[in-house]
């Protein structure tokens, strides 16, 4: 049986009219005066219009849906607006990292660099709960584990990444990236089919990226190195090319945390399809340390730490379908970019001495594809 709007005109003879009285246990809401699309009826002193809603292939009736969905319902918009939502997602994520520091004494500018890239399988929860007064806070957390991936490291000797004398290869399987975060809106016009939501929030973002397998492709002498701080350089001498490294197990660990500042924007398009886009600023505190394992005179675990400060962006376009009134299956895409500029990397010695340089830049990089399944209440 499909839902039925059944009107009944009652027309009241009496010269006073009398106050309406919505009738909610019945399902009944009476209103005093014809609606604007009703013909008006001259012939009558006052005109009482009633809706009743029946029940329909054994769905509830109207009055037992919670207040904010009538609402939302009487607006044309979703039947249960943006409800308390939990998002269970599983997709595809591409990493890449890249940084690169200075000579001791600023010379060269570019000393060394390493790059990761990586392709991850990612798994991701998130919450939404809004207020009927658009108040909304979302949480997100996720964890990512690289399948496949290949590092660079190379390292120069002259300024501008020129005379390449190291160069080699690992694999970065079985790094890993966390991630968690807050955010705090209001949304404007929250009963309405278009609903535009300012944000800001706090983010913490951990990374565990590996370099293990690797092996020695390119392989000069080191002119002015100096290894281990004595002022004396030549004393780095590279792996033959084609060298396996055996044993190696590098672990650079950095931290990413801070504040961001948001905007995003949800649309209900006919009765089952959804659509929101999103986009946030990130000031974002880096910090890292690392483990390069097969350096001997460098300090173990912690060989060297990186900080600095970063700005980026993240976008996210996402799409859901309506399986039922509770729940949806859900579609996103998304991208983060952060760039640090001018940080200070501390290198740590096993004879207990230690250098500071300067940190060039940190690039990081990752876009990502997801479906997922989402459950409202």
């Amino acid at each position: 049986m499909k839902r039925r709007h059944v009107t009944l005109a009652v027309l009241w003879a009496l010269s006073a009219p009398l106050p309406a009285h919505p009738l909610d246990d019945a399902g009944v809401w009476i209103y005093e005066g014809a609606p604007p699309e009703a013909p008006a009826q001259p012939s009558a002193p006052d005109t009482f219009f009633i809706t009743v809603f029946p029940e329909n292939d054994g769905r509830p009736l109207a009055q037992d849906i919670p207040p904010r969905r009538t609402a939302n319902m009487a607006h044309g918009a979703e039947p249960e607006g943006r409800a308390n939502a939990w998002t269970a997602s599983l997709g595809y994520r591409r990493e890449t990292l890249d940084w690169n520091i200075a000579g001791s004494d600023g010379t060269p500018n570019v000393l060394s660099e390493l790059d990761w890239d990586m392709e991850m399988a990612e798994l991701r929860i998130n919450g939404e709960w809004m207020a009927a007064n658009g108040f909304t806070i979302a949480a997100e957390a996720a964890y990512a584990s690289a399948f496949s991936g290949e590092v660079r490291d190379s390292d120069y000797d002259l300024d501008r990444r020129k005379h390449e004398f190291s160069r080699s290869y690992s694999k970065s399987r079985r790094s890993t990236v966390s991630r968690l975060a807050l955010g705090l809106g209001w949304r404007i016009l929250p009963r309405s089919r278009v609903g535009l939501t300012p944000m800001l929030g706090y983010a913490y973002q951990e990374q565990d990226l590996r370099a293990r397998h690797g092996r020695q492709v390119l392989s000069e002498p080191c002119v002015f190195c100096d290894a281990d701080a004595d002022g004396i350089g030549g004393d780095i001498i590279t792996p033959p090319v084609d060298t396996r490294l055996t044993g190696l197990d590098i672990h650079y660990q950095p931290r990413w945390h801070g504040p961001w500042l948001g905007l995003r924007l949800d649309a209900h398009i006919g009765s089952r399809f959804d659509l929101h886009i999103g986009a946030k600023y990130q000031w974002f505190s880096y910090r890292a340390n690392a483990d390069w394992n097969l350096r001997e005179d460098f300090r173990h675990p912690r060989s060297y730490t990186h900080h600095g400060d970063s700005r980026g962006w993240q976008w996210e376009i996402g799409a859901r379908w309506r399986l039922s009134e509770q729940s949806a299956i859900t579609f996103t895409v998304d991208q983060h970019q952060q760039r640090l500029e001018g940080g200070t990397d501390r290198t740590f010695f096993a004879n207990g001495t230690t250098t500071k340089t300067r940190l060039n830049a940190v690039n990081w990089d990752s876009w990502g594809a997801a479906l997922g399944y989402r459950v409202e209440f």
